[in-house]
C-alpha cells in the first residue's frame, strides 16, 4: 500500500514532520511493505519558511525586529540572492505565539515588525517578496507594515497614529513620511488561503479577533476600524480592495498588502505543492491514499486551510483522502461529501487536552495502528 502523506502541524503537539512519522510507525506496525511519500506543506501560516527551505536553496537572514507588542526580538527571514527573492513568515515578528494568552489584544498589537523585515529584504535586494500570511495575534489592518516602509496614518489633527488595531477608527489621512521606502519595480505576493472580506460578518475581526484577545465590544471597534481604513483608502487613492477574497487575512495585512504594495494573492498550498514538484510525482507514481490531517478540524478547515488544498488535489487525481486530527469538530458527513474517506481522531476523550496534547504522537501511532488493523 502506497501513501502520499501531506499533513500541517498539529500546534502546539507536532510538526508536520511529527505527525509523517507517528502515521508511518503505526501502519508498519500492521503493513511491513507499505511505502511512503511525505510533502512538507504550508497554506501561508507557521511554518511557511520550513516549508520554503525544503525546496528553495535560500540563506536564512537573522535580524532584530520588534514583536506585536513592540518589543525587540530576535527573528529571520529567507533570502534567494539568485532569483533576488525573500520569504517572509508573518508569524515570525506578528504571531500569536511570540505573547503569552494573558498578553492577547488584537487592539494594541502591530505588524510593524514584519515591516522591519520587508524593508530589510528590500535594502539587499530582493526584487520579489513572498509574505506567508497566518498566525498572526494583529488586526491592524496591515498599517504596521505601512508604516514600517514609510506611510503615515494621521488623525483629524495630522498627528502620526501608532500603528494599532485600536488607532484604526482614527486614521483621517494616509501619507508618506520622509524615510518612505521606493518599491517601484518590486512585486509582492501575499501567500495565504483565506478568503474572508476586510470587515463585516465575515470579515477579519468577527471570524478571527476573539482568538487574539478580543471580547465582543472590541471585535466591533476592530471592524468599525478596518472599515474606516478602507474608506479612507479609497477617498485619498480611488481604489476599494475590501471585498477581494484575502483581504481580511491575519487581521486585515493582506488588504494592506494589496493596498499600499500592490500585492499578488496566490493559495497557500497551491503555492508550496508547486514547488515541491508534487504533481510530476503524481503523475509518475500511483497512491492508493493521500494522508493529512491537523490538529483540530473546524469549520476553518474547510475555508480554504491546508487540508482543503490537499483535498482538491487528491480529487483531481481521484485518490481517497484519510485525515488525521486531534478533535474532530465538524460532522464527518461534511468531510466525506467533499472526497476524505474516513478521519481517525486521535484524541482520548476520557483525558484533558493537556495530556492528548502531550501524548499526541503515541496517540497517533496507535490509533493508526488500530485502524489499519481492523481493516484487515
Amino acid at each position: 500500500m502506497r501513501f502520499l502523506i501531506i499533513p500541517d502541524k498539529f500546534k502546539g503537539s507536532m510538526t508536520s514532520e511529527e505527525v509523517y512519522r507517528s502515521f508511518r510507525t503505526g501502519v508498519e506496525q500492521v503493513l511491513s511493505d507499505a511505502s511512503f511519500h511525505f510533502v512538507k506543506a504550508s497554506d501561508g501560516g507557521d511554518g511557511f519558511l520550513d516549508a520554503i527551505s525544503m525546496y528553495k536553496d535560500c540563506k536564512r537572514v537573522a535580524m532584530k525586529t520588534l514583536d506585536p507588542l513592540g518589543r525587540e526580538i530576535s527573528s529571520y527571514y529567507l533570502l534567494d540572492a539568485k532569483s533576488k527573492s525573500a520569504y517572509i513568515e508573518l508569524a515570525n515578528s506578528s504571531g500569536m505565539e511570540l505573547l503569552e494568552p494573558s498578553e492577547r489584544n488584537a487592539s494594541l498589537t502591530s505588524t510593524f515588525g514584519s515591516g522591519q523585515q520587508i524593508a530589510d529584504t528590500i535594502k539587499k535586494g530582493a526584487k520579489k517578496i513572498y509574505v506567508g500570511l497566518g498566525g498572526s495575534a494583529t488586526n491592524d489592518g496591515g498599517i504596521g507594515i505601512a508604516n514600517a516602509l514609510g506611510f503615515e496614518f494621521l488623525d483629524s489633527n495630522g498627528n502620526p497614529l501608532e500603528p494599532i488595531g485600536k488607532n484604526l477608527s482614527e486614521v483621517q489621512k494616509i501619507t508618506q513620511s520622509y524615510n518612505y521606502m521606493e518599491i517601484k519595480g518590486i512585486q509582492f505576493f501575499a501567500i495565504n488561503d483565506v478568503k474572508n472580506p476586510l470587515f463585516g460578518k465575515d470579515g477579519a475581526a468577527f471570524v478571527y479577533a476573539a482568538q487574539k484577545g478580543a471580547n465582543a465590544a472590541m471585535i466591533s471597534e476592530l471592524d468599525k476600524g478596518l472599515r474606516n481604513l478602507s474608506e479612507v483608502y479609497e477617498r485619498q487613492f480611488g481604489s476599494d480592495f475590501s471585498e477581494v477574497p484575502g483581504s481580511g487575512a491575519a487581521g486585515g495585512t493582506g488588504f494592506g498588502l494589496k493596498a499600499f504594495f500592490k500585492a499578488d494573492f496566490l493559495s497557500g498550498i497551491t503555492f508550496i505543492l508547486e514547488l515541491s514538484g508534487i504533481k510530476e510525482v503524481l503523475d509518475t507514481q500511483k497512491f492508493d491514499y493521500i494522508v493529512t490531517g491537523e490538529g483540530k478540524i473546524d469549520d476553518q478547515t474547510l475555508h480554504g486551510k491546508l487540508i482543503q488544498g490537499v483535498m482538491e488535489l487528491a480529487n483531481s487525481y481521484n485518490i481517497p483522502v484519510l485525515a488525521v486530527c486531534g478533535k474532530l469538530d465538524v460532522p464527518l458527513e461534511r468531510l466525506t461529501s467533499s472526497g476524505v474517506q474516513d478521519v481517525i481522531e486521535i484524541g482520548d476523550p476520557n483525558k484533558s487536552l493537556g495530556y492528548n496534547m502531550q501524548n499526541a504522537k503515541d496517540l497517533l501511532q496507535r490509533r493508526v495502528y488500530e485502524y489499519f488493523k481492523s481493516l484487515i
